[in-house]
């Protein structure tokens, strides 16, 4: 067998591990959304059974970025849309919180041509949540920038969903300044461990739980 036959096969071997990491995990997108469906409030990932003073709530980016302090709880619902999510915390009795941080719009991003219309769910998303827990701290965290959407698109998004947070009264925060090129799966769209470690202490900073924020903390 040649050198090109071996990079050859090389090359399709790796395709084919990046195709079946996919499918598992569509398939673990897919088994969340039946179990959201079926329950109205299942949590895809572990907690600690105490009721903490803070929660993430949001799509696939959060899960399993663990909590990094225990006063946090994460609730994640990988392939929702900001609509989807919309209905589901209209439709839950919420705990109300010091603090909740909503990670929303990967999935609108890359399906949604209009960015407008996403912007405008946003807005009824965030004023049905001001409205549910309105003695609560309410954080919007800005779109990750992912491998097949365009910077420019990513910021026209965030852009958006900063004014929106300002027009509420409300907390927006892009984790792109803090997340890290290095800090991505290969996939390109979700985090590896030290990216899920990091998004975990930025959230932690808003939430008033990490007042160091030095770049020592951020390895």
């Amino acid at each position: 067998m040649g050198v090109s036959d071996r990079t050859s096969n090389r090359r399709g071997t790796a395709k084919r591990a990046e195709q079946i990491d996919e499918l598992k995990v569509r398939n673990r997108e897919l088994e969340a959304k039946l179990l959201m469906a079926g329950t109205g409030e299942r949590d895809t990932m572990p907690t600690k059974q105490k009721v903490t003073n803070r929660m993430v709530v949001g799509d696939s980016i959060v899960r399993n970025f663990g909590a990094v302090y225990e006063d946090m709880k994460v609730e994640c619902f990988p392939g929702i849309k900001t609509e989807q999510l919309h209905r589901g915390m209209e439709k839950r009795n919420l705990v109300s919180r010091e603090t909740v941080i909503i990670h929303v719009g990967t999935n609108d991003l890359r399906t949604t041509k209009n960015l407008d219309f996403v912007m405008g769910e946003v807005y009824a998303l965030l004023s049905a949540a001001k409205k549910k827990l309105p003695n609560c701290r309410l954080v919007l965290s800005g779109v990750l920038r992912r491998r097949d959407v365009s910077w420019r698109r990513t910021g026209a998004l965030n852009d958006r969903f900063d004014w929106v947070a300002n027009a509420l009264g409300l907390t927006f925060v892009d984790p792109n300044s803090w997340i890290e090129d290095g800090d991505f799966a290969r996939d390109g769209l979700h985090l590896n461990g030290r990216g899920k470690r990091r998004l975990g202490q930025l959230y932690a900073r808003v939430s008033g739980l990490d007042v160091g924020g030095s770049a020592e903390s951020k390895k």
